[in-house]
């Protein structure tokens, strides 16, 4: 259950809108409504117990067990047909930030009065990225 937790896509969209949210509020409080304002925290903490619970995952589980690495988990390649989704998935990905990125720094020279704004385009871009990827491989299993 932990595993496919840290292998969603959807995981990783909640932690880039709750870190999103949580910079805007320490670094922009003067510009966001104080309802926006959120303490850093209410991320921490969950995530300091998902951390801790893994060692116990990983014993109770020793044939299926979470090991860090730099490859992301949702890149599941154990053979070669999932490969082939993989690299259809991240080929969306990689469409979508060749368009969005010009257009986030355009709006940042353009809107550059909205202090908070860089931090809002990259949280869009990271969830974005997540939501491409999801829903393709979904459309293709």
């Amino acid at each position: 259950m932990l595993k496919k937790v840290f292998q969603s896509p959807l995981f990783n969209v909640v932690l880039i809108i709750g870190l999103g949210i949580i910079m805007i509020g320490d670094h922009y409080e003067g510009h966001i409504p104080s309802w926006l304002v959120v303490d850093p925290m209410v991320l921490g903490v969950p995530i300091l117990i998902l951390m801790a619970w893994i060692p116990i995952y990983n014993k109770r589980h020793p044939e299926n067990r979470i090991k860090p690495s730099v490859i992301p988990m949702e890149m599941r390649e154990e053979d070669e047909g999932m490969q082939w989704l993989t690299f259809k998935a991240t080929r969306k990905v990689y469409i979508f930030f060749a368009f969005a990125i010009p257009i986030g720094i355009t709006l940042t020279a353009y809107l550059h009065h909205i202090p908070y704004l860089p931090i809002v385009l990259l949280s869009v871009m990271g969830v974005m990225q997540y939501l491409i990827y999801w829903f393709q491989m979904k459309s293709l299993t």
